[in-house]
């Protein structure tokens, strides 16, 4: 890895973990759940996960993997879970089952502690309507 690609990654992390202490500093407030889970989803992953996966199928490969069509793969799945449930498992324990080429410890493994559940259920809901 050439000085150009480390110091875009180290840019990458350092974005990550700004995201991380914000979810931690605003993610607990005592807020009302919102009307519309799906759209209240799509501000939770345009604030908190666009910085680190794309919608993009094409990419740009980001420091996560694209999402683009994940509504899709936790449908089918190979662990037999429902496509809320691997996407809630994929929230909360991110290192359940590994992405080819995408290290452990690479997503913050707090979200299930860092945001409410009616939380985790709108980026869910969101999730699964991306194609």
């Amino acid at each position: 890895m050439g000085y150009n690609s480390a110091c875009i990654a180290t840019k990458r992390l350092w974005v990550c973990a700004a995201i991380l202490i914000a979810i931690v500093m605003f993610g607990g407030c005592n807020r009302p759940d919102p009307p519309d889970p799906v759209a209240e989803g799509q501000r939770l992953y345009t604030i908190y996960c666009l910085g680190c996966h794309s919608l993009d199928p094409a990419g740009p490969t980001t420091l996560g993997p694209p999402l683009a069509g994940i509504g899709a793969r936790a449908a089918n799945n190979r662990e037999g879970l429902s496509a809320a449930e691997w996407l809630r498992r994929e929230i909360v324990d991110p290192d359940a089952v590994l992405t080819p080429s995408y290290p452990a410890g690479l997503m913050p493994r707090t979200y299930g502690q860092d945001f409410r559940p009616a939380q985790i259920e709108a980026v869910v809901a969101y999730l699964m309507g991306v194609e």
